[in-house]
């Protein structure tokens, strides 16, 4: 029986030592591999940090860069717009034209604007919505007829001029004239006009939409 005892002592004893070096074995584990797991976790948590940062930082950019590209569009609009303004400014000219002769016939000046709307003297003087005027008339010469316009719209105008009373027969009326633009200024061709009622073009004129100012005859 003594024997035996002995014999399970040492199986215990043998046990004891087993557990306890595997429980050495487990913390010397522990020991060297926790750090480095330590370490690991540390570095994601500040890598994931970085990201995070990074990511708010990149959000911020382009929400800047957003209102920038906003703002740089809005400019853009505002530039295009009196680039736009200032072509038509450039665009506009004025039409100041006249006919004058010096018999003491009566002449009568007719300007046709590129709506088909006719002025000339009387209540004809100004059309209501259009622009332009006949500022001045007259109804025994010589002297001088005028029409003028601030703003000319483009299109062609016809000047006619019509002898509308004979005072002196005995030689033919001569009529002449120019146009004033805001390029400069261009004659007409001169006029013979001998009989009553005789009306003939003496120029036309040509607005382009650049506010260019041709005379065609």
């Amino acid at each position: 029986m003594r024997r035996r005892s002995r014999e399970i002592s040492v199986f215990n004893l043998s046990m004891l030592d087993v557990i306890a070096g595997a429980m050495a074995a487990f913390l010397i584990l522990v020991v060297i591999l926790l750090p480095y797991y330590d370490k690991t976790t540390i570095d994601h948590q500040a890598e994931i940090q970085a990201l995070t940062q990074a990511l708010a930082a990149a959000e911020t950019a382009q929400r800047d860069a957003q209102t920038q590209a906003d703002q740089a569009q809005q400019e853009a609009a505002r530039q295009q717009a009196r680039a736009e303004g200032l072509a038509r400014q450039l665009a506009r000219t004025f039409l100041v034209l006249y006919v004058r002769w010096d018999t003491r016939d009566d002449i009568d000046l007719h300007v046709i604007d590129p709506s088909g709307a006719e002025f000339w003297w009387n209540e004809h003087k100004r059309i209501p919505g259009r622009p332009g005027e006949l500022s001045e008339d007259a109804i025994l010469g010589p002297a001088n007829e005028v029409w003028e316009i601030r703003d000319a719209p483009p299109g062609d105008y016809r000047i006619e001029v019509n002898l509308f009373d004979i005072k002196d027969a005995r030689k033919p009326t001569i009529v002449q004239g120019r146009v004033f633009h805001r390029d400069g200024s261009a004659q007409f061709k001169e006029i013979r006009l001998h009989r009553l009622k005789q009306r003939e073009r003496i120029a036309t004129l040509r607005v382009a939409e650049s506010g260019a100012v041709t005379l065609l005859d």
